[in-house]
């Protein structure tokens, strides 16, 4: 059972493109979209794959709306919430249970925005509004690669 981060520092989240996570199972469907995605770009519309998140400016992180991917599996466990993605026995050590990433997460209902959801956090933490939006970006990353959320419409 890996954790995606060892230290579930969130706010220190890498800003650098995210790695490509894909199942065996998963690699045609993950050649079709990529494919589709560089005819989009080819056709001059601006696209943002899933890797770009990890170096996506903040100001075009905020507006986007997490949601939970269909048919993926979160649990407890020995004080950790873990989570599967869909069609995968892993299950990755999310984060601590009583960490600040349980608020955080609990809004992420394909309702709240990451700047939404930043914006509550520093109201439960009391820490500084960047810091919330650097850890919530983190969280919101750290489900990507674990293949259990995605942006809205996304």
């Amino acid at each position: 059972m890996p954790d995606i981060i060892e230290n579930y520092a969130f706010e220190d989240f890498p800003r650098q493109p995210l790695p490509e996570m894909v199942s065996r199972r998963e690699l045609f469907s993950a050649i079709i979209t990529k494919l589709r995605v560089e005819s989009s770009k080819n056709q001059g519309r601006r696209v943002l794959s899933l890797s770009d998140l990890g170096e996506a400016p903040d100001d075009k992180l905020s507006p986007m709306i997490p949601v939970m991917v269909n048919n993926s599996s979160i649990s407890i466990k020995d004080e950790f919430v873990l989570g599967s993605p869909p069609r995968s026995d892993m299950a990755y050590k999310l984060f601590p249970l009583h960490s600040p990433a349980l608020t955080a997460f609990n809004l992420i209902n394909g309702s709240n925005s990451l700047e939404q959801i930043s914006k509550q956090l520093a109201k439960e933490t009391g820490w500084e509004q960047p810091r919330c939006f650097a850890y919530t970006r983190g969280l919101f990353l750290t489900l990507v690669v674990a293949g259990l959320c995605l942006p809205k419409n996304g």
